[in-house]
């Protein structure tokens, strides 16, 4: 896999959803959710003062060398400067889409620093035990979960990982027991894909947003408010996009994992926004189908009123 493949899959068409300083014109801001880009496939949700984590990964190892080849073997290293300064406040739960390193890393340290409470498949929770979580902070689901936090919800769904060019993908295999403790990225394995559906009170977020695959009769008819969807590393996915959006028919829909991923957060190169293709990819689909949706291009780290 290279640098490269990371952001495959998406149209180079035009830009859509610029965001203006303050809450963006195309969001009611109604809703009384607010939702950040964390960066790769990160999201937080705020609403009533409480917060929700999908996959926080802020500490973007670099672990493409000088030719742009992945580095298979890099070692793992969160940098809790970053998760201190960017996720000082307590999210009650973490959603994690699967156990790569990108979207498992930082949540040992989420769980450290707050004692928040994870959603995750069987292998997600044993290389969660690996690391330090406490196994009673650690809720296994598989599929067809709905769990009330009273005063939100969570439905879970099953999922798929993106295929790059071979029709794979880096570190797959799932786990019966913890491991030893995780060194380098590849030994955080894939372990199965999740998506979740966030509802607080009738308004439904659904992050389809850790991956760029799906199963499709899995989320047939959900019609959540807002679609996160997974951008990069679909163009193996028969029709990809289009099946999510018929699917689905969200209003609002937000590009995920469009990112270079590796760019620091703290480096004044870093883009604001992903590839601009993931944006106009989903504004040409749905004009395409005839789906009367608003795209949102966000920022990293910038929060948006739903």
């Amino acid at each position: 896999m290279s640098r490269r493949q990371v952001l495959i899959g998406s149209a180079a068409v035009a830009v859509a959803g610029a965001g203006l300083p303050g809450a963006p014109a195309f969001a009611s801001g109604r809703s009384g959710v607010s939702l950040r880009w964390l960066g790769v496939a990160g999201w937080e949700l705020l609403f009533d003062g409480r917060r929700v984590l999908i996959d926080p990964y802020l500490s973007r190892l670099p672990v493409f060398d000088k030719e742009g080849k992945f580095i298979a073997d890099y070692p793992l290293s969160v940098r809790k400067e970053l998760v201190d300064q960017h996720l000082g406040a307590r999210p009650e739960l973490v959603l994690a889409t699967h156990g790569h390193y990108d979207h498992l890393l930082e949540i040992p340290y989420v769980v450290e620093k707050h004692g928040s409470r994870v959603i995750g498949a069987e292998t997600h929770r044993h290389l969660l035990t690996a690391q330090g979580v406490p196994p009673d902070n650690v809720i296994v689901a598989s599929s067809g979960e709905h769990l009330d936090f009273h005063g939100f919800t969570v439905q879970v769904f099953r999922s798929l990982h993106s295929q790059f060019g071979a029709y794979g993908y880096f570190a797959p295999g799932t786990l019966t027991a913890p491991p030893p403790p995780p060194a380098t990225i590849s030994d955080l394995v894939e372990g199965g894909s999740l998506a979740y559906m966030v509802t607080v009170r009738d308004f439904s977020v659904l992050f389809m947003s850790g991956t760029a695959n799906y199963v499709e009769r899995e989320i047939a008819g959900l019609r959540p408010d807002v679609l996160v969807l997974g951008m990069s590393g679909h163009a193996n996915v028969y029709d990809y996009t289009a099946r999510a959006l018929r699917a689905t028919r969200a209003k609002l829909l937000v590009p995920s994992h469009h990112d270079d991923m590796v760019t620091q957060l703290d480096d004044p190169a870093l883009p604001l926004r992903g590839n601009p293709g993931a944006a106009a990819e989903l504004t040409e689909t749905a004009r395409r189908i005839g789906l009367a949706a608003r795209v949102l291009d966000p920022e990293i780290l910038r929060w948006y009123e739903l």
